[in-house]
């Protein structure tokens, strides 16, 4: 009960223990952060809600889309508010809350140089607003629709280093998890949105302090993810777009298990970004980039089953700032947007 999920114990002052050298496991331990996410500790550097709700390229390129015509300005700026919506609900289902569900700890290592690895999978949902890209007039896709994502995520952790460790019960500082996952997701088609996609990501957990018996366990993780191109509206529709997405998150949590059952809380920000393309009316396509940054809170809890725990979790992800000063249109991108997700994962 005193390691949590981690392999053994304190280890002295050398991450990794086993008596190899603290240069390496220093080094091992920044290639690994370096390949999780590049530029993870300049966002993390600055302050969160200062970014929480920024926007970026969809004012721009709307202006594109229209080239100064009024009669397409209003489908050009619903169709890059679409864009920015979607890549919000396609990234925070390829991301979810937590970034290993059903733990706050680190894995760690089992005996000798073997890692302890985890595998997971979960089944989710989340709800999300967007102009209506489906309606046939300029008209409709001004009108605010609500649509529901479902999607399955797969996740596999290896630990790579136990880290230090100042005593009976306290340890795991500095311990580092890869993780991988892969992700599909299911899009509504009657909402003009592509009938699918997937992602696929990689990152790293680092532990602030492995769970005891006495003291819960406390982690960061920076991961991300790239998932295939999603495409809005049709040749019906006054106008459609396609965007590709890239998903950079972080991630802190903190919990406790208590024999049979645990309780989980945290805290993300995400940013997702992705090359738009619209057309409107006889105007060809337009390219720019598209991205937009937000704070998300979630809370889970679980049940243990010997080297399996069945876990659910629920969240909230706040909305962005609208860009456009003067806008007619329904759609409010501020609103903010719940997730659940339910996950079995396996131990090792």
């Amino acid at each position: 009960m005193g390691r949590g999920e981690g392999g053994r114990g304190g280890n002295g002052w050398l991450p990794g223990g086993g008596g190899r050298p603290g240069w390496l496991s220093g080094a091992l331990l920044g290639m690994a952060l370096a390949m999780a996410w590049n530029g993870a500790g300049a966002a993390a550097a600055q302050s969160l809600e200062e970014r929480s709700d920024r926007v970026e390229g969809v004012a721009e390129l709307a202006a594109a889309c229209d080239g100064g015509r009024s009669a397409l300005r209003a489908t050009c700026r619903e169709l890059s508010l679409a864009v920015m919506s979607v890549q919000r609900a396609a990234g925070l289902l390829a991301a979810l809350g937590s970034d290993v569900p059903g733990t706050s700890s680190t894995h760690g290592r089992r005996l000798g140089l073997a890692p302890r690895v985890g595998v997971s999978l979960s089944a989710s949902a989340l709800r999300f607003s967007l102009p209506d890209v489906s309606g046939r007039t300029a008209g409709a896709l001004a009108e605010s629709d609500a649509a529901t994502l479902a999607g399955l995520r797969a996740t596999a952790v290896a630990g790579l280093l136990d880290g230090f460790g100042f005593g009976p019960g306290v340890g795991g500082i500095l311990s580092l998890d890869l993780i991988g996952s892969y992700a599909i997701a299911r899009f509504p088609t009657d909402k003009g949105l592509s009938s699918s996609g997937s992602a696929v990501g990689l990152g790293a957990r680092v532990g602030v302090l492995r769970e005891s018996f006495t003291l819960p366990g406390i982690s960061v993780a920076a991961t991300r993810s790239w998932h295939t191109e999603i495409e809005l509206g049709d040749d019906r529709t006054p106008g459609a777009a396609s965007t590709s997405l890239t998903v950079s998150s972080l991630r802190a949590t903190a919990g406790k298990n208590w024999f049979v059952i645990g309780v989980m809380g945290g805290v993300g920000w995400d940013r997702y970004e992705g090359d738009a393309r619209l057309r409107a009316g006889s105007g060809g396509d337009h390219s720019g980039r598209v991205a937009s940054e937000r704070i998300l809170y979630f809370a889970s809890g679980w049940f243990n089953f010997l080297i399996t725990r069945f876990s659910v979790e629920a969240g909230l992800a706040e909305g962005n700032r609208d860009p456009f000063q003067s806008r007619a249109g329904a759609f409010d991108p501020a609103e903010r947007s719940w997730f659940a997700s339910a996950a079995l994962r396996v131990t090792l």
